[in-house]
């Protein structure tokens, strides 16, 4: 799994599954208009209409019309979205078959926590829901104010 946003990228040639913002797709699409060293491509969060998001649909339309005529591997594309009117884009994309999938919600607890001792306060409270919590697995999201205690987080 690799990664590329605008001043840093992490990937290799061994690398199967590659986020990466609407921009830096649509800057290897200039180099590689067939976007050919992809199979598949996810548009995610469409409903947030940008200009890159707007100009990567008509990529990736032509590109798969291009990849037709030239019998190459068709180019598979998933738009996703939360609040997209999404027979308008099936339209746009030749009339591409929409899957509605329900969502879901799960109990979430929200702790907010001062500026002094963020790591410290995680850890407790991490370590606090891991011995009284019913179910063993459980999953902490935490959100940090920067890079620096982001790493020092990880280290934990």
């Amino acid at each position: 799994v690799g990664y590329s946003v605008r001043f840093d990228e992490c990937s290799s040639f061994e690398t199967q599954i590659k986020f990466m913002t609407d921009g830096m797709l649509l800057r290897e699409a200039i180099t590689d208009q067939l976007l050919m060293k992809y199979s598949v491509v996810i548009l995610d969060e469409a409903h947030e209409r940008t200009f890159h998001t707007d100009i990567l649909f008509g990529i990736v339309k032509s590109d798969k019309a291009k990849k037709a005529a030239q019998q190459k591997k068709l180019l598979k594309v998933i738009v996703m979205s939360a609040t997209l009117q999404a027979d308008q884009f099936s339209a746009f994309f030749d009339g591409a078959k929409v899957l509605y999938i329900q969502g879901r919600q799960h109990p979430v607890n929200v702790n907010i926590l001062s500026m002094y001792s963020t790591l410290q306060r995680v850890k407790q409270t991490i370590y606090k829901q891991s011995l009284y919590e019913k179910h063993p697995k459980v999953i902490f999201l935490s959100f940090l104010l920067d890079k620096k205690r982001s790493n020092q987080q990880v280290e934990y």
